[in-house]
């Protein structure tokens, strides 16, 4: 390797790496918001969703969404069951924050935490991966251009065998 194409060798891995920590933070920041959210919640719905978005255009102002998810079913938790979704939530090693998983949403599942002050809605997927997308008023940007809603959503990844999935299938009644 000649001395040109080790310093573009370089200079690649220098970007590379800062553009991980660089994600990597705004990850963490996300996550802080989400758990102060979590933490004060007084109030958790869990839904069934359709696995399709709606465009925020199209959508029936008569239905419930979440992240752009429509809610076919609500499902009942008991306050035990919801401080365990909290408690669930919460625990750090349900999240990859060193790798970002590039598999297609398929989400089934959804909750609403409720504060005083806030809503924070999550749509979590579980195959072909465990994902999960968040969006509450604290991750809003300034000016969000209608046609692109999308913009305060924020993306997680989880591990594969994660308490919060586990939680919602033993809550979730069986078919």
């Amino acid at each position: 390797m000649n001395f040109t194409q080790k310093s573009f060798l370089y200079i690649a891995i220098f970007t590379f790496g800062l553009s991980v920590f660089i994600l990597s933070s705004c990850k963490e920041k996300e996550l802080k918001a989400m758990q102060k959210i979590i933490k004060d919640s007084e109030d958790i719905e869990l839904f069934l969703i359709k696995e399709t978005p709606i465009n925020p255009l199209e959508q029936d102002s008569g239905k419930t969404y979440l992240c752009d998810y429509e809610a076919y079913a609500k499902v009942f938790t008991s306050p035990e069951q919801s401080e365990s979704l909290k408690t669930a939530l919460l625990d750090t090693t349900n999240y990859i924050s060193d790798i970002e998983k590039r598999c297609m949403m398929m989400p089934k599942y959804a909750m609403r935490l409720k504060t005083k002050k806030d809503t924070l809605d999550i749509v979590f997927s579980d195959n072909p991966c465990a994902k999960a997308i968040a969006k509450h008023s604290l991750l809003k940007t300034k000016k969000i251009d209608k046609e692109k809603k999308k913009e305060d959503i924020f993306y997680v990844d989880l591990q594969t065998e994660n308490t919060i999935i586990k939680l919602i299938e033993a809550i979730v009644p069986k078919e």
